[in-house]
């Protein structure tokens, strides 16, 4: 018999959790370890977890049981240990667990999509000027052949292509960079800590998480608003609240 590992929470706000039900509707068990208790479920030897989208919510289920009361430390999906390992793990990072778990306590993640709402517009315009400058290359071309003019061969084009997509790369990297900062100091003084990733793409260009007091959450959702409101040509997607998924990693030993 093994154990499937939800999340761990504080061993005083363990019974929080008492009534859920987990993967296939069973219910989970509750294990304290001191002063860290496990949100566990049982497996069969050998029994696997399919990540299925069923699954993987009635993992996130058990771990937002809590949230309004408790903030738990979630595992990643599919974690499965023997109950003697559970043990030792948990009590040779007890102190860091109780540090992990004292960062987040109260708090919730956010999470905001930062998408550049004039991508396509530009995209398109850049297509229809390509197009353009294509029409014309292959005039000139011709024209280049009847009067057997230079032209530029296959291995130059290739690299001024190259060129061209390099620079373009840089430019979206350093204004996903621009945003982030921008971001970052919008959300100074009501997001606890922020994990933030840079997508820069066409459309998606910042993905941040941010770890909000239970009672700031309807701030926060009006302070993205207000970003709205001062950037119009981005687009904006908040979610949460989740449990502190990205604020989740300990040092362990």
């Amino acid at each position: 018999m093994s154990l499937y590992v939800y999340c761990l929470c504080d061993a005083s706000e363990a019974e929080a959790f008492d009534g859920a039900v987990g993967l296939s509707n069973a219910p989970v068990s509750i294990l304290k370890f001191g002063r860290v208790a496990a949100i566990v479920g049982d497996l069969e030897e050998g029994e696997s977890v399919a990540a299925t989208g069923d699954n993987v919510a009635a993992h996130n289920l058990v771990c937002s049981r809590s949230l309004a009361v408790a903030t738990p430390l979630p595992s990643r999906f599919g974690a499965r240990v023997s109950a003697a390992r559970l043990a030792e793990s948990v009590a040779a990072n007890e102190d860091a667990l109780v540090s992990a778990l004292a960062r987040v306590r109260g708090c919730v993640e956010m999470g905001v999509k930062i998408r550049d709402g004039s991508a396509n517009a530009k995209g398109e315009s850049q297509k229809s000027k390509a197009g353009s400058r294509n029409a014309k290359g292959c005039r000139e071309k011709d024209g280049d052949a009847r009067d057997g003019d230079a032209r530029v061969g296959s291995g130059t084009a290739f690299l001024l292509a190259k060129q061209r997509e390099i620079l373009g790369d840089e430019s979206l990297k350093l204004r996903a960079e621009e945003l982030a900062a921008w971001l970052d100091r919008r959300m100074s003084g009501l997001a606890r800590e922020s994990a933030v990733r840079l997508r820069p793409s066409e459309s998606l260009v910042v993905r941040a998480a941010h770890l909000v007091e239970r009672g700031r959450v309807a701030e926060y959702r009006e302070r993205v608003r207000s970003l709205g409101d001062e950037r119009p040509a981005l687009q904006f997607l908040t979610s949460g609240p989740w449990p502190p998924y990205s604020f989740s990693d300990i040092e362990s030993r």
